[in-house]
């Protein structure tokens, strides 16, 4: 999986990273913005466009952004302006402006990065982030050696270190919640694992086919409000993933669900 700690496309040296972005005003481009280089306080030109930052989820309230409020996003790119030819500024050269996300997910890892050292040391892995902005991201991490306990490092001594990662994500819209997940070669065990908090009593993978069981009182939160919570567990290990109650044969159910899924792309 290509993530933005491990191949950052460079077209500049601020792409990959997350900053703090001034908001000036609101443009037809989206909301225009100064980003501050730490170094040297030098400001650069930024746009979060209105798409990115409004594009949530059902159910989650969107951001109420003006000027003089900030917001945590990702650089993701650098855009070329041209002046208008007819304008006064026709004869200026043209400048570059950042291109910021405040929703993709590579901005969870990012953060996520500043809290945790054994991030920066390589002794922990992203090895994949599941999100849905603005209500909940799934973060699947793993040691690269042995002695290394990814998922304690991630969530540090009293939730230390994710809560400050939820609390910077969080900072001007959102209410975000992230959670640490064991990885898992095993696509079974690391479906397990992604289903948390909810405990799975059975499971079954065939292809890219997923039936979870979990027990009755749980099977609300193990599909989650709107479905999501199933839907971030297969996101994050790649599976289409149904869940069913305790107790249910998991092969009928398997069979079912690969029946539906081709009635669906047929139909």
């Amino acid at each position: 999986m290509r993530t933005i700690l491990s191949d950052l496309g460079l077209e500049s040296p601020l792409v990959g990273m997350a900053v703090t972005a001034h908001i000036k005003s609101s443009g037809r481009d989206g909301l225009l913005c100064t980003v501050y280089d730490a170094a040297t306080g030098q400001g650069r030109e930024a746009v979060l466009p209105r798409a990115d930052a409004y594009n949530l989820p059902e159910g989650v309230a969107p951001p109420r952004l003006k000027a003089g409020d900030t917001v945590i996003a990702l650089v993701v790119g650098v855009n070329s302006v041209v002046p208008d030819a007819t304008g006064p500024d026709a004869d200026k050269a043209p400048t570059e402006r950042l291109m910021l996300s405040a929703t993709t997910p590579e901005l969870v890892e990012r953060i996520l990065s500043g809290f945790v050292d054994e991030i920066l040391t390589g002794d922990v892995v992203i090895k994949g982030v599941a999100r849905v902005p603005g209500a909940k991201t799934k973060i699947a991490v793993a040691p690269t050696r042995p002695g290394v306990e990814a998922k304690g490092a991630c969530i540090g001594r009293g939730a230390s270190r994710l809560k400050g990662a939820e609390s910077l994500l969080n900072r001007s819209f959102g209410k975000e919640k992230l959670e640490i997940i064991e990885y898992s070669s095993d696509r079974a065990a690391f479906l397990v694992n992604a289903m948390n908090p909810v405990q799975v009593t059975g499971v079954l993978v065939e292809g890219d086919n997923a039936v979870a069981a979990v027990e009755t009182h749980q099977l609300s939160g193990g599909i989650g409000e709107g479905g999501l919570n199933a839907q971030l567990a297969g996101r994050l290990t790649g599976l289409y993933v149904r869940v069913v109650k305790g107790g249910t044969d998991l092969r009928a159910a398997l069979t079912k669900l690969q029946a539906d899924r081709a009635a669906a792309e047929t139909g």
